[in-house]
């Protein structure tokens, strides 16, 4: 015997079939389809003669009428095809489950986790931002009725599926297109959820949010240009959310962690709206792999839980995660009693942290005993040069010289790898001049691929060797530090830490050059720091030696064939 999951498919598979290249919303012919076939299996004696006729006597709401018309302009007689074939209540389950052609369609489990924390009752009036096909009323509003569901969505195509499914949640749902973002909401709400679009750019109506937004909250004019639509929909959120409420909204990581959202997230943790933050683990969605956060607002909030759940999953199949049952009453379990993935943070500890909502960054923080400020041992620390590959292939000599240039990808397993007769420069120019690496200086790449990059720079036969722009040049002082001794710490587990540690545990991980300068490094002797220095650059020239053996059997390998001819 199929589950009614089986029969939803199948049926789902079949009205597409009967449709596809007759109309362009074809999502929208197969809901509405099974929507009338539903009503025809429980009212038998209705008449079908036309679509028309159907509307006028099946007793539908005017706004289900509307979509039910659009949707199955031209098609009746195909819907009348399929009386008798299906049962009423698999045919509503389809109605209301099947998300297969709405893209960035909610997870449901993600969806009853936020109806969890929202914890709705009977008496709450809620909003939804972004509500799209109302996965949200559909999965978390079911067992727990609002007095009043709202929600504002921009695509006609979805909502048409919101109401047909609001209709048979109950009567209390409404559903408004218009943009959530510059809808002028006429009241406040107990409870808001939203899962609005990531990383949107360029719209006309982020510019007028953000104007409206900077004249009723004061904001400073560059932050509130500069921030993400994240932020810029969190606050449209806080507007509509009573004293008494709570918000859950899914974002992006980024926005927990990244510069331009700096001022937005000291705003709201300063105003103490930011109840909690939950790290979700990858992979929940179907149609994007960017990393998100579940962050909850209320009002009055001395502090802040941090939750890292990255790792609470369950997996669903090769390339997606779900959140079973059992994670969200663990996740929930972190949220409600604390844990060891779970850390309370006030925002006087934030402000050190450039407001930092990744529960990682504070639990993960290295420990280093003796510890020194890695800004007290450096003499500088520049960017490498910003010049154009088209520039810097115009400097490009194909004969030996005295100059060369390094790239990140000349930075290998802690040495400076560059092939014998490659990358020289016919000349040094004023430009390139102040980018020649110190001799003994590190260099350091600003961004990792998958760790951070670092190696000593010395000149065996004294070029003059520049760095491009993805990589620090990092000056030591000798009096202070053995350049060797620093590397060995980059190039260790502990090293790697607290490079990830300055990068904010970001998803594509940066190091500015002040996080590079607040790394704590562990401090012995200068004597102690030399031998050190000394058996890592042994190190090295073991593996220069062995990096030559390596290419000399590669080379060997590759010529098997022409030998033995």
């Amino acid at each position: 015997m199929k589950s009614n999951t089986d029969l939803i498919k199948e049926i789902s598979n079949e009205l597409s079939e009967a449709y596809r290249g007759k109309i362009t919303n074809l999502g929208g012919a197969v809901i509405s389809t099974a929507f009338v076939l539903s009503i025809i299996e429980k009212k038998p004696s209705l008449s079908t003669r036309t679509l028309d006729v159907f509307l006028e006597t099946a007793d539908i709401r005017s706004d289900v009428a509307e979509v039910l018309a659009r949707n199955l302009n031209g098609l009746w007689k195909t819907v009348l095809s399929y009386v008798g074939r299906y049962d009423a209540s698999v045919l509503e389950e389809l109605v209301l489950y099947d998300n297969s052609f709405f893209e960035m369609s909610t997870p449901a489990s993600l969806v009853k986790l936020a109806g969890k924390i929202l914890g709705i009752s009977e008496n709450d009036k809620v909003l939804e931002l972004c509500s799209g096909s109302a996965t949200f009323p559909t999965y978390a509003m079911q067992d727990s009725r609002a007095s009043e569901y709202t929600g504002i969505e921009i695509n006609y195509n979805s909502n048409d599926i919101a109401v047909l499914r609001g209709s048979l949640i109950g009567d209390n749902y409404h559903f408004i297109i218009n943009n959530a973002l510059t809808y002028h909401y006429p009241t406040s709400y107990d409870k808001i959820f939203a899962n609005y679009p990531f990383g949107l750019r360029g719209a006309t109506d982020l510019d007028e949010c953000r104007r409206e937004l900077q004249e009723q909250f004061g904001f400073n004019s560059t932050s509130i240009s500069r921030c993400s639509s994240d932020w810029l929909f969190n606050t449209v959120i806080i507007r509509s959310l009573k004293e008494t409420g709570k918000a859950v909204a899914i974002m992006t990581n980024g926005a927990a962690f990244n510069k331009p959202d700096v001022y937005m997230r000291q705003y709201f943790a300063e105003n103490g709206l930011i109840e909690a933050v939950i790290n979700l683990p990858s992979a929940l969605f179907v149609e994007t792999a960017i990393p998100t956060t579940l962050i909850i607002f209320s009002h009055n909030n001395s502090s802040t839980r941090l939750i890292n759940a990255e790792k609470i999953f369950t997996k669903d199949g090769r390339r997606l995660n779900i959140l079973s049952d059992d994670d969200v009453q663990t996740i929930l379990d972190c949220l409600n009693v604390g844990g060891d993935n779970t850390i309370d943070v006030s925002p006087e500890e934030m402000r050190d942290h450039d407001y930092n909502l990744m529960a990682s960054h504070y639990l993960d923080k290295p420990v280093v005993e003796n510890g020194v400020c890695f800004g007290e041992l450096i003499k500088s620390i520049t960017r490498g040069v910003q010049v154009k590959p088209a520039l810097l292939e115009s400097y490009k000599s194909i004969m030996p010289s005295n100059y060369r240039f390094i790239t990140l990808a000349n930075v290998v397993n802690g040495s400076i790898d560059i092939e014998e007769g490659q990358q020289y420069l016919t000349e040094l120019t004023k430009t390139l001049e102040k980018y020649v690496i110190p001799e003994n200086s590190i260099v350091l790449s600003k961004m990792a691929s998958p760790t951070f990059r670092s190696a000593v720079v010395n000149s065996e036969r004294n070029y003059s060797i520049i760095a491009t722009g993805n990589l620090y040049i990092i000056e030591i002082d000798e009096s202070k530090a053995d350049p060797y001794y620093i590397q060995a710490f980059f190039d260790s587990k502990a090293g790697e830490a607290a490079l990830n540690y300055g990068a904010g545990g970001s998803a594509v991980m940066t190091i500015s050059a002040e996080a590079v300068k607040g790394i704590m490094i562990p401090l012995p002797s200068l004597e102690k720091q030399k031998k050190i220095g000394q058996k890592y650059q042994a190190a090295l020239d073991e593996y220069t030696v062995l990096k030559r053996k390596m290419k000399k059997l590669l080379e060997r390998k590759r010529t098997l064939l022409d030998n033995e001819g």
